[in-house]
């Protein structure tokens, strides 16, 4: 009897100890946009926004055309973050972050740094930002 509750209680540790923290979880969407912003790739870029979407009357669909500019003028876009602090509270988040972002067209590139705070919510076991883009 004491063997098998042994077995049982260990699977649920690994289990358990398996699973992926939200705050990583938010990492991961994060890391995801960076690597869309730098390859230019928009399904990964859109696939870490949420449908619902909104800040300063732009929609999800203004967002994508956005950012579809962007990705059509800019021969190179380089982005990096740092210093980056993740605060949850039930099924929503919000993360502020060090940037630095480079954009480069036609051999003349323009930099830009500074802070910026994302807003997230959780989509079934994925989080997505839905403002401050």
């Amino acid at each position: 009897m004491r063997r098998p509750l042994t077995i049982l209680l260990l699977t649920l540790f690994t289990l358990v100890s398996c699973q992926i923290s939200d705050e990583d979880k938010i990492h991961q969407t994060l890391n995801r946009r960076e690597e869309a912003l730098q390859t230019k790739d928009l399904p990964l870029y859109l696939s870490c926004i949420s449908n619902a979407y909104r800040d300063k009357e732009e929609d999800f669909g203004q967002l994508q055309k956005r950012i579809e500019g962007y990705f059509r003028t800019f021969d190179q876009i380089k982005y990096y973050n740092w210093d980056r602090s993740v605060h949850i509270e039930g099924d929503r988040a919000w993360i502020t972050q060090q940037f630095h972002l480079e954009v480069e067209k036609e051999g003349r590139t323009k930099r830009y740094s500074g802070t910026e705070a994302l807003f997230f919510e959780r989509e079934g076991r994925r989080w997505k930002i839905i403002k401050g883009l």
